[in-house]
């Protein structure tokens, strides 16, 4: 809704590309000067370059709540583009202010590129050159600039159907109660020892 409330204040028109693109490079930036990524979603590299499923998800949210207005309208190419504009007064959402400041700037500086030109701008950022090195798609952007985060999702699935072929496991009789005498009797020592490290500052 920032980048909304922005781009309409500036006349800038945003279509669904481009608010992806926008939002993408304002969480880079935040991350590239050590902050958190305000969007709260997550970046994976798609046909587009880097896109999140959530944005969807919220795109419906906010236009069944009547906050934001969709118009399906052609290109200049005569292509199909879904703009997104606020219908009304923004609504008061609370959004870290200096990640505030860097949407407003992203907007200022890049709000009038095409989708196209933001979409090769962000292949040029470290998460989607690290990514396209790899050479798969659909993995995690690491917006630090690492290598993609994979995708351990696969994997759990699988391990999740073994486990439930598996047999129950058997407690060893008392083991648990042995455990739990164990950790009362260190207890002085865990607070002696933490004393020591508080006191060291």
């Amino acid at each position: 809704m920032q980048l909304l409330s922005v781009a309409r204040a500036s006349g800038v028109i945003v279509n669904r590309t481009k608010l992806a693109k926008l939002l993408y490079l304002a969480d880079f930036e935040a991350v590239d000067l050590g902050w958190a990524p305000g969007s709260g979603v997550e970046w994976r590299w798609r046909h587009y370059g880097p896109y999140s499923d959530a944005l969807r998800d919220i795109e419906a949210d906010l236009e069944l709540a009547g906050i934001v207005k969709r118009v399906d309208t052609a290109n200049f190419y005569g292509t199909l583009e879904v703009r997104l504009t606020l219908t009304g007064e923004t609504p008061q959402v609370e959004i870290d202010e200096r990640f505030a400041e860097i949407v407003e700037r992203i907007v200022s500086e890049k709000g009038r590129l095409s989708a196209t030109q933001l979409k090769d701008l962000t292949y040029q950022t470290p998460p989607m050159v690290a990514a396209q090195k790899l050479g798969h798609r659909e993995v995690r952007l690491d917006l630090a600039g690492g290598s993609p985060i994979p995708d351990l999702e696969p994997g759990l699935e699988r391990l999740r159907a073994i486990a439930l072929t598996l047999p129950p496991l058997d407690d060893e009789v008392g083991a648990v109660d042995e455990m739990a005498t164990d950790m009362d009797s260190l207890q002085g020592l865990r607070r002696e020892t933490t004393g020591e490290m508080l006191d060291g500052d």
